[in-house]
C-alpha cells in the first residue's frame, strides 16, 4: 500500500505538470481566465460568481428578478458554493474570486480522478509500472475534460472512478458498513453537485445489480438480502437529494419534459470513433457517421480494435458452425460484472429501449426523461471499457511471453501505450484549444466597469434589476430566444459589477409562469405585463448590446433615456411606468375605436363582415384548456386542420391577419407547428407560411398570440393546419390587416384578438 501511495503522489505531479503545460496562466493567473465565453460558460461562472458576492441560502437573486431561482437548478455548485460561503464568511474573504475558485477546482478535481483509476488497475492485479502509465493515459483521454468548455461541474472527474472504487471494494465483502457510508456520501455529495452524478451512481449500481441477479437466478435466495442492501445504497441518495430539493423548492410548475432525450444521446460510433476521424471525412457522404456530442466518450484505438474483434469474433460464431473460442474475450471475475453492467448502461445512454417503441416506460418512470443528455451515461462505460482492454492487453502480453513471443508481446504492449498515448494527447491538445480567454467580465475590481456610473454621475442603487436587449431567454423548450447572446453577456458583466439582478433567465428548468411572464414584458403594448406586480417602483437598468434590434426590442429601447455609452453598448433607464402607460393608452385608444365599430351578431368591425372569419371552438367538449368562452379545439395528437374555407365571391382581396391563441402545454417540450396555405379555385398552392410559434412574445394566462399575414382574393381556399401533440387552440380570426375587430365572449373581450 506504501508503494501505491508513492506512485500515486508520482502520477499526480506528472498529470499537473501536464496541465501546467498546457494551461499556465490558469494556475499563475486563476482569476484572470475564462476558459470559454460561450453561454454556457459564461453563465456557469456567472451563477457561481455572483452568489458567491452577493447571496446566500438556497436561492439564487441574481437571475429571475424579482423571483431568484433554486441553486440546484442552475449549475451553480450548490452544495460546494455553500463551503466556498462559509469560508468566505468565517476564515477568508474570497467573494470577489469566484472564477478563481471554479477554474481551480475543475483541475483539482479532474486531477483527483487519477488516483482512483490508478487503485482499480491496481486491484486487477495491473503491475504498478503499468497501471500509472494506463492511469494517465485514461485521465488525459476521459470525454469529462472536454466539458471545461461549458458544462464545468461536469469536469469533475473524480465523482465517477471514485465511486467505482468505493463499489469494488464494498463488494469484497469487508467493512461493508464503511463502504456503503461512503458510497452513500460520495452520490449525495455528487448529487448536490449535481443531478447527473447521483443519476450516474444509481444506474451504475442497478445495472450491477441486474446482472448480479441473473448470476444468481438459480439461488435467488441466497442473494435477496445482498441484493436489496444494494439496492437501498443505489436509491437512498436519490430519493434524499430530490426529497430536499422538492422540499425547498417554492416553485410548482417546472418543466419535466426537456428537449433532448431521443437527441442527445450516444451511439456506436460516438464510442469507437474518434472526433474528426479520417474514416469519417472519407465516408462520411456515404455513410451517416453522425452523432451527437452529447454522446462522445471515445475509448480509443486499441479499445476500439478490442471492441471490433469480439463483434467479429460473436459475428463469426453466430454464422459459421466452426465456433471461435468466445472465451478469450471472458473477462476476469473481479471486472465481470462491472463490465456487463457497463453494457446495460452503454444501451440505456443509446436510448435503448426507449426509441424502439418503449416510450410508454417513461410514463412509469418519469424521472428518466428529465436527463435531456442521456450520452453523458456512456462516461460509466468508458471508464469500464478502457479498464478491461487494459487488463486484457496486458494478460494477452503475459501470455505471449509465456509462449516464446517476447517480441510480439512488446510490440502489443508499445503499441497499445503508444497508440493510447497519441489518443489521450490528442484529447487534451483539442479539449484545451482556446480555453485561455481574458476575463474581462468578472474581475476581482469593480472600480473599472463601476467608473461608467460615476462619468454619469448615476448610482447602480437607483435600479432595481437589469433588463437586457436583445432579448434572450427560454422557457421550458418550449419558447426559445437566443438570436443573439451578447446582450446577456453584457448584462451578467454589469450584474456582477453591481449587484443588480437579471429579469431574465437562460435556465430551462424555470417555472413556467414565471419564464412566459419573463417574455411577457416585450410583449404588445395590448397585453398587461403581470410581472410588474410583484416589482417595486425603482427604474429598469436597460442594457443593450450595439445590434439590430427587432420591432418590440426597438420600440422598448426608443422609451429608455440613455445615460451612458460606448461602442459597444448603451445603459439606459426605463421607468416601469413606459409599459403601464403603453398598455393604458392601448385599453383608451382601444374603448374609442370600439364605440365606433358596426355591429355584425357574433362581431363588430369597421370593415365588410364578409372579410372576417372569427371561430372560437365553442362546439367542442371536454376542452382540457380554454382561453375564453366555453370550449377550445383540442387535439391529443396528430396534424389537424383548424380552418379549411373556399373565400366566396364578395370576398375583398387585400392583405389579412391570421391569429389565434395557443397554449403552452407542459407535457411536451417543443410548440405545435402550425402552417397556412392558401389555393387557388383550381386547387393549386399559392402560398405556403409556416408560422412562428416559438420566439412569441404575446404571453397571456399560459397561452401565446400566434400571428402571420396573408395575401387573400375572393375564390381562394385558406388552410390553417396545425400538427403535434397536446395541442389547445382558441379564438382564430381573420381580418384584414389594417381592420380593427371586436369579439365578446362568455367571460371575455376581445379587441383585434387581444383580450380587453
Amino acid at each position: 500500500m506504501k508503494k501505491n501511495g508513492i506512485a500515486i503522489i508520482f502520477l499526480m505531479l506528472v498529470a499537473t505538470l501536464v496541465l501546467f503545460m498546457q494551461l499556465k496562466p490558469v494556475f499563475q493567473y486563476p482569476n484572470s481566465i475564462l476558459y470559454s465565453k460561450g453561454g454556457d460558460a459564461q453563465k456557469s461562472y456567472f451563477n457561481f460568481a455572483y452568489y458567491l458576492k452577493y447571496d446566500d441560502g438556497i436561492r439564487h437573486d441574481g437571475i429571475n428578478y424579482p423571483y431568484g431561482d433554486h441553486l440546484q437548478y442552475i449549475n451553480s455548485h450548490p452544495l460546494y458554493v455553500q463551503l466556498v460561503k462559509f469560508v468566505d464568511k468565517h476564515i477568508y474573504s474570497v467573494a470577489d474570486h469566484g472564477v478563481a475558485i471554479l477554474n481551480l477546482t475543475m483541475m483539482a478535481l479532474f486531477l483527483l480522478a487519477l488516483p482512483f483509476i490508478f487503485l482499480i488497475l491496481r486491484h486487477y492485479s495491473l503491475p504498478r509500472w503499468y497501471a500509472g502509465i494506463i492511469s494517465l493515459i485514461l485521465l488525459f483521454l476521459s470525454p469529462q475534460f472536454d466539458r471545461i468548455h461549458g458544462h464545468f461541474e461536469m469536469v469533475y472527474a473524480v465523482f465517477l472512478p471514485m465511486y467505482w472504487y468505493f463499489l469494488i471494494r464494498w463488494r469484497q465483502g469487508k467493512k461493508r458498513t464503511l463502504w456503503s457510508a461512503l458510497l452513500i456520501l460520495a452520490a449525495l455529495i455528487g448529487g448536490f453537485t449535481s443531478a447527473y452524478f447521483v443519476a450516474f451512481f444509481t444506474i451504475m449500481i442497478l445495472g450491477v445489480l441486474f446482472v448480479e441477479l441473473w448470476n444468481h437466478r438459480k439461488n435467488l435466495s441466497e442473494y435477496w438480502r445482498t441484493g436489496l442492501f444494494l439496492f437501498l445504497v443505489a436509491v437512498i441518495p436519490l430519493i434524499v437529494v430530490k426529497g430536499l430539493v422538492s422540499a425547498t423548492d417554492w416553485v410548482s410548475d417546472r418543466p419535466n419534459n426537456p428537449y433532448g432525450f431521443y437527441v442527445y444521446h450516444a451511439n456506436f460510433l460516438s464510442i469507437f470513433l474518434p472526433p474528426g476521424s479520417l474514416l469519417k471525412n472519407i465516408l462520411g457522404n456515404t455513410i451517416n457517421m453522425d452523432y451527437q456530442w452529447e454522446g462522445r466518450a471515445y475509448v480509443g484505438l486499441p479499445a476500439t480494435i478490442l471492441a471490433a474483434s469480439m463483434f467479429i469474433t460473436g459475428f463469426y460464431n453466430l454464422i459459421s458452425k466452426k465456433k471461435s473460442n468466445w472465451k478469450f474475450f471472458k473477462p476476469t471475475k473481479k471486472i465481470e460484472v462491472f463490465f456487463y453492467a457497463s453494457i446495460l448502461v452503454l444501451l440505456f445512454s443509446m436510448c435503448i429501449p426507449f426509441k424502439y417503441g418503449f416510450d410508454w416506460l417513461l410514463d412509469v418512470l418519469p424521472p428518466v426523461k428529465q436527463f435531456r443528455a442521456l450520452g453523458r451515461f456512456t462516461w460509466i462505460f468508458y471508464y469500464v471499457f478502457t479498464a478491461y482492454t487494459a487488463w486484457f492487453i496486458y494478460r494477452l502480453f503475459r501470455l505471449l511471453k509465456i509462449r516464446k513471443l517476447p517480441v510480439v508481446a512488446t510490440v502489443l504492449l508499445v503499441f497499445t501505450i503508444g497508440y493510447w498515448t497519441i489518443d489521450a494527447g490528442i484529447n487534451i491538445k483539442r479539449s484545451t484549444r482556446g480555453l485561455l480567454n481574458k476575463n474581462d467580465k468578472f474581475e476581482a475590481d469593480d472600480s473599472e466597469y463601476l467608473a461608467r456610473f460615476q462619468e454619469a454621475k448615476v448610482n447602480p442603487d437607483e435600479f432595481q434589476a437589469i433588463f437586457f436587449l436583445p432579448f434572450a431567454s427560454t422557457c421550458g423548450d418550449k419558447l426559445l430566444f437566443e438570436h443573439s447572446l451578447n446582450g446577456f453577456s453584457d448584462a451578467m458583466k454589469c450584474a456582477y459589477h453591481t449587484g443588480l439582478p437579471l429579469v431574465q433567465s437562460f435556465s430551462p428548468r424555470l417555472s413556467y409562469s414565471q419564464a412566459l411572464s419573463s417574455i411577457q414584458m416585450l410583449a404588445s403594448p395590448a397585453i398587461e405585463k403581470t410581472r410588474l406586480n410583484d416589482m417595486n417602483q425603482k427604474p429598469l437598468l436597460l442594457v443593450c448590446s450595439k445590434e439590430k434590434l427587432n420591432e418590440r426590442e426597438q420600440w422598448l429601447q426608443n422609451q429608455a433615456e440613455v445615460f451612458w455609452e460606448d461602442q459597444y453598448i448603451t445603459l439606459s433607464r426605463l421607468p416601469l411606468s413606459v409599459f403601464r402607460n403603453a398598455h393604458k393608452q392601448w385599453k383608451e385608444s382601444a374603448s374609442e375605436i370600439i364605440s365606433t365599430l358596426t355591429n355584425h351578431g357574433a362581431f363588430s368591425s369597421d370593415t365588410n363582415s364578409n372579410s372576417i372569419i372569427f371561430e372560437g371552438f365553442e362546439s367542442n367538449e371536454n376542452a382540457p384548456n380554454i382561453f375564453s368562452g366555453e370550449s377550445s379545439f383540442y387535439s391529443r395528437k396528430g396534424q389537424k386542420v383548424l380552418l379549411d374555407q373556399k373565400l366566396d365571391s364578395t370576398f375583398p382581396e387585400g392583405d389579412y391577419e391570421l391569429s389565434f391563441w395557443l397554449y403552452v402545454d407542459s407535457r411536451k417540450y417543443d410548440m405545435p407547428r402550425a402552417e397556412i396555405k392558401v389555393f387557388d379555385s383550381s386547387g393549386k398552392q399559392l402560398s405556403l407560411t409556416k408560422m412562428n410559434s416559438r420566439q412569441v412574445y404575446d404571453v397571456y394566462n399560459g397561452w401565446i398570440r400566434v400571428a402571420d399575414k396573408v395575401h387573400l382574393k375572393a375564390g381562394d381556399t385558406l388552410q390553417l393546419l396545425i400538427k403535434d401533440e397536446y395541442v389547445s387552440v382558441d379564438d382564430l380570426l381573420v381580418k384584414p390587416v389594417d381592420s380593427h375587430v371586436f369579439v365578446e365572449t362568455s367571460n371575455m373581450k376581445l379587441f383585434n384578438n387581444y383580450p380587453l
